[in-house]
């Protein structure tokens, strides 16, 4: 498991970074076409706007992974490590179940995000269809519900210090 797991995350964040690569690469054609040519191309900004989603939705699996979100830990320290780590799975749990709810809102709902985006909905500049961008969402909690599984899986096999 542990193996599937360090996979997991390295395909995750392997993904992150080609979208940031991405999105540095068009922030960087913008920066210089505006400094010196004439006009700068359109599709730029629309471009890291989509890698940036794209981006967010997959790096934001390997944080949960590597329990890199930010939280307020003042109050948990108090605790004894037990109950700091039950709040850790209830946390985990609660998470996931949200991750949960609205990737089945987006995938399962006729008012579904999938389902109200016209077929024929293109963005201006790039002209890609819609429904690829709308995606990036299912993607986001469809993948953290794997990630906050694997993640209570590693809290409750974790050795105690």
């Amino acid at each position: 498991m542990k193996k599937f797991i360090e996979i997991y995350r390295s395909i995750m964040t392997y993904i992150g970074v080609l979208g940031l690569i991405g999105f540095i690469g068009s922030v960087l054609i913008q920066v210089v076409a505006r400094t010196f040519l004439p006009t700068a191309p359109n599709w730029t900004e629309e471009a890291a706007r989509f890698l940036f989603i794209f981006m967010v939705a997959f790096a934001g699996n390997a944080a949960v992974l590597n329990d890199e979100y930010v939280g307020v830990d003042m109050l948990v320290e108090a605790f004894p490590k037990s109950v700091q780590k039950i709040m850790r799975l209830v946390i985990y749990i609660g998470l996931g179940v949200f991750g949960g709810f609205i990737f089945f809102k987006c995938v399962l709902s006729p008012q579904g995000l999938l389902a109200i985006t016209p077929p024929t909905m293109v963005s201006t500049a790039l002209e890609l269809p819609m429904k690829w961008v709308y995606c990036s969402e299912v993607i986001l909690f469809g993948f953290y519900i794997i990630s906050y599984l694997l993640r209570i899986y590693m809290e409750l096999t974790e050795k105690e210090d």
